[in-house]
């Protein structure tokens, strides 16, 4: 082995293991709560289906918005993790129907490792992938500036599945990037099973379209008008289909899970047509919705999801790198730019904004990001200052979202505050006490889970219908978040009544200058 393959795969397993340090610390964040991220819960209680030999997950009554695909391989995941850690005495002994029901935990941080351990591998097919396309130096640029990303990281601590998507849209671009190069039926079907294997954990996937698209057309040596649709397109999109089809059968034999994706389609995009399914309760809410305006959700994923997430000097940097890449005339680059392009369009034109739909344009932005600084470098200074020079800006772009990314991970390594007052219940309260609960506002998410004997009335701050429940105990629960809410002037109205008894507080400086 030469010398600098050994010194490249030395970096890249430093890289490795940060990268996974970063991800698996704090992974147990919230546990045994099960609301820490929305819809993990879910996700969770549906892999009950295919751990009871079903293939009909039951998505009339509650949709994750996942293909059927991503639940069957997060049960496959928890069954091989709950053995291991029952092999390590981590977990009762039992089988995964007992210990969903026993203790969910148990397995959701086996779900969570998984994503974690996909966030890990993005790191290193990035890293590898970027090696044959700039070379070792800014490949490893690349790798950093993911490893250290802060959403990156915030998201691989989740079960849901834009971490898992990611890895499959980098994979699909590395080959998208190898049919550029010569356009063959057997590189299209590559192709297509990574774009069919990403849209089974995500339908988002479907984007990889676009420079699957020009993929073909550049490697085609169709003449005339046949070079714009060339066979290895067309072999692509069906393998890809056969392969979305194949694992995701609910989709295929359940008409009311047809439905439900439809109804999330229109979720996504409000004004393509009349949404079928209208009766959701989600669909109906849409709380997480804002105005629609034409640039409005470009605009917060370029200030806030990505200038928190990815780090201010990448979100300024950005916009050269993707137009590096497009002039570029190099097969990934150029790919990637096409995918970051549709991606954030398509993205930002919806009304329904999360800061993880931004996760899967991660790895390409970053190997882009890292082209165009080792360019800017090798035309700016002399040849012996490339290196030191890609190095220092690499520092700049990673500092901000490296220092997030540690600050996250101390926050969530820390005991979560309903987790502690859940403890207090249990060893303050009596066993037949009855409990009148405050705060909760359309979702339960600040309630801490209640011991059992227990009773449980959710009785606001009125104090007549404290009284008529007969409560011993008030528990109230404030936060940023509109789901938890108290109103002060009624609490200091009962506040004679009452008697302060204990108070878990997870904010620094007082929440009144917390920015949540």
């Amino acid at each position: 082995m030469k010398g600098s393959t050994r010194n490249f795969l030395t970096a890249v397993f430093a890289l490795t293991v940060l990268a996974a340090g970063l991800r698996l610390w704090g992974i147990d964040t919230g546990l045994p709560h099960l609301m820490t991220r929305p819809d993990e819960e879910i996700l969770l209680f549906k892999t009950r289906h295919p751990a009871s030999g079903s293939l009909d997950l039951n998505y009339e009554s509650q949709h994750p918005g996942v293909p059927s695909a991503y639940i069957f391989g997060l049960w496959a995941a928890g069954e091989v993790g709950l053995r291991v850690e029952q092999l390590l005495g981590l977990a009762e002994p039992g089988s995964y129907l007992e210990t969903l029901d026993r203790a969910p935990e148990k397995i959701l941080v086996v779900h969570r490792m998984l994503s974690a351990l996909a966030g890990v591998a993005t790191v290193v097919l990035l890293t590898l992938t970027a090696r044959s396309a700039l070379g070792p130096g800014p490949a490893l640029a690349a790798g950093a500036m993911l490893a250290f990303c802060f959403l990156h990281v915030r998201e691989s601590h989740s079960a849901k599945p834009d971490i898992t998507l990611a890895f499959w849209c980098m994979a699909a671009l590395h080959l998208l990037s190898r049919l550029a190069e010569q356009a063959t039926n057997r590189r299209g079907a590559a192709a297509g099973i990574a774009i069919g294997l990403g849209m089974a954990s995500k339908p988002p996937a479907v984007l990889l379209f676009a420079p699957a698209w020009v993929a073909s057309v550049i490697g085609s040596s169709a003449p005339g008008w046949r070079r714009l649709l060339p066979g290895s397109l067309i072999v692509a999109g069906v393998v890809a289909g056969l392969v979305f089809l194949i694992t995701s059968p609910d989709l295929i034999f359940n008409a009311e899970t047809r439905n439900q994706v439809a109804g999330i389609v229109y979720l996504v995009f409000p004004s393509l047509a009349e949404n079928p399914a209208t009766t959701s309760p989600v669909t109906e809410a849409q709380p997480f919705t804002h105005e629609i305006s034409p640039f409005a959700g470009h605009v917060y994923y370029a200030t806030f999801a990505l200038r928190h997430g990815f780090g201010l000097a990448a979100v300024v940097l950005a916009p050269f790198a993707v137009g590096w890449g497009l002039l570029s005339r190099k097969h990934l680059p150029v790919l990637c730019a096409i995918f970051v392009t549709v991606g954030f369009l398509a993205f930002g034109a919806s009304p329904a904004l999360h800061a993880r739909y931004m996760v899967p344009l991660l790895p390409p932005l970053a190997l882009l990001l890292a082209g165009f600084l080792h360019a800017w470098a090798t035309r700016m200074t002399p040849p012996r200052l490339v290196g030191p020079v890609l190095t220092a800006m690499t520092a700049l772009v990673v500092a901000q979202p490296l220092w997030s990314s540690i600050s996250f991970d101390r926050i969530a390594a820390r005991p979560d505050t309903r987790v502690l007052a859940s403890r207090w219940m249990a060893d303050s309260l009596p066993k037949d006490a009855t409990l009148a609960i405050a705060g909760t506002v359309f979702w339960s998410w600040g309630e801490p889970q209640i011991p059992p004997g227990i009773r449980v009335t959710r009785t606001g701050l009125d104090p007549a219908r404290i009284d008529e429940a007969g409560a011993d105990f008030l528990l109230t629960h404030d936060h940023p978040l509109f789901s938890s809410t108290i109103d002060e002037q009624k609490l200091r109205r009962l506040e004679p009544q009452l008697r302060l008894r204990a108070e878990f507080d997870p904010f620094v400086g007082g929440r009144k200058t917390t920015l949540f």
